[in-house]
């Protein structure tokens, strides 16, 4: 009885705190100072691996790199980082291409690319607590880099994506901006590295999921299929 009484209190309290709660959620955890738009330089870093998934050994080709997004007036709003991973020596517009994110609020794609589908993950332990780091990494025979090119997304405010000049958070933090974001980012990738002909696929896990649903939609208005 007296066990039921704690619980019944326990509830009450959390009803009770509930719209509070609610409140706070829907707060940003913090507030991002943007980048001077001085600074808004699309950068690339690219480096070589290999991997080897269902007995095929891929050579592909890493690039680490920032796409800057810009209002209509033309002034830099946000620098989006991504991790692309391209097999080498295949037909672009034949070669499928699959944009990867994780969900949120305040995730980047770490957890969807060394955690789940690229070419190298974090080494953890099957069926079993994974035990404290250090932790290293290895080959990833599980990467769908055999079937697919890979570009990670980190979302503005997550990871290494940034506000750039007068952007705030609101600019960026609400359902519609954040699919308009990943949609720019898209249709500038495609542009930028002669994609538009490849077949195209968008995977998001956690709230990454009403993300793709919603951002196909945005992309095919776009005429991007």
């Amino acid at each position: 009885m007296q066990r039921l009484l704690i619980c019944v209190f326990a509830f009450s309290i959390l009803i009770a705190a509930a719209p509070d709660f609610a409140a706070d959620m829907a707060k940003p955890a913090t507030t991002h100072t943007p980048v001077a738009a001085a600074d808004a330089k699309e950068q690339k870093s690219i480096s070589h691996g290999s991997v080897t998934v269902n007995g095929q050994t891929i050579k592909y080709t890493a690039t680490a790199g920032t796409i800057v997004l810009k209002n209509d007036k033309g002034d830099p709003t946000a620098s989006m980082f991504y991790i692309a991973y391209t097999k080498d020596g295949a037909k672009s517009d034949k070669r499928p291409l699959t944009f990867a994110y994780n969900g949120g609020p305040g995730g980047s794609s770490v957890l969807v690319n060394i955690g789940g589908f690229g070419p190298m993950r974090v080494q953890t332990t099957d069926a079993a607590p994974t035990p404290p780091p250090p932790y290293t990494l290895e080959s990833n025979p599980y990467s769908l880099l055999d079937k697919t090119d890979l570009v990670f997304i980190d979302a503005v405010g997550t990871g290494f994506s940034k506000l750039l000049g007068k952007a705030t958070d609101k600019d960026f933090w609400g359902t519609d901006p954040d699919v308009q974001s990943f949609g720019e980012f898209i249709v500038n990738y495609i542009t930028e590295n002669n994609r538009w002909n490849s077949p195209k696929f968008v995977l998001g896990e956690s709230y990454g999921t009403p993300r793709y649903t919603m951002l196909a939609n945005w992309l095919q208005d776009k005429g991007v299929p």
